[in-house]
């Protein structure tokens, strides 16, 4: 006869699912996919089968630290209030995700079902959509750009990495910066 799970058991479960995706945050981005998986399970404090438990493979793993990555993001966004300058500072949070988790951009290039990305798309749009409103309003963002352009913003600030080192990604991440805070600019005489 088969004992109930309990409670103990799921926060077990909890625990190691969180030690997982903070090792291989911390482990993918110092070696990029190629990681092996024993060290991120060892850092993890679990065994190989554990991290099987929780994610079918590489891929999984690293969309699953990328999405954790896009949901903390959306909650410091909305954590910072309902200034029209959030957005910028929003912005600068995804240009350094972005910068720290270089190594994983291969999983989204070379993803197997376009479908996997949904949810990270999604919740990328949503933590950006309502300071980017905000922004509009206030006149500081022009006002032709939708929330779906957040994602085509992320794909330009994740550009230029491959092959970079952590200085050069981060000097290629702030001249991106500069020209993208350009482009979101209103022009005079434009609707």
């Amino acid at each position: 006869m088969s004992r109930p799970a309990s409670k103990s058991v799921r926060k077990d479960a909890a625990h190691n699912h969180a030690a997982l995706l903070e090792a291989a945050r911390e482990v993918l981005s110092e070696q990029g996919l190629d990681a092996p998986l024993d060290l991120i399970a060892e850092k993890a404090g679990v065994g190989r089968g554990t991290l099987y438990r929780h994610f079918a493979d590489r891929s999984e793993l690293a969309l699953a630290v990328l999405e954790a990555d896009v949901a903390d993001l959306g909650r410091r966004t909305e954590e910072q209030g309902d200034d029209p300058a959030v957005f910028f500072w929003f912005l600068d949070r995804l240009a350094e995700d972005m910068v720290r988790n270089a190594g994983l951009a291969g999983v989204v290039r070379n993803v197997r079902s376009p479908d996997a990305l949904t949810p990270l798309r999604q919740s990328l749009m949503q933590a950006g959509a309502a300071p980017l409103k905000r922004a509009q309003a206030a006149g500081l963002v022009r006002g032709d750009l939708r929330p779906m352009d957040i994602r085509l913003i992320a794909t330009l600030l994740g550009a230029g990495f491959q092959g970079a080192d952590a200085a050069e990604r981060q000097a290629v991440s702030r001249r991106t910066r500069a020209i993208i805070l350009d482009g979101l600019r209103p022009r005079a005489g434009a609707c």
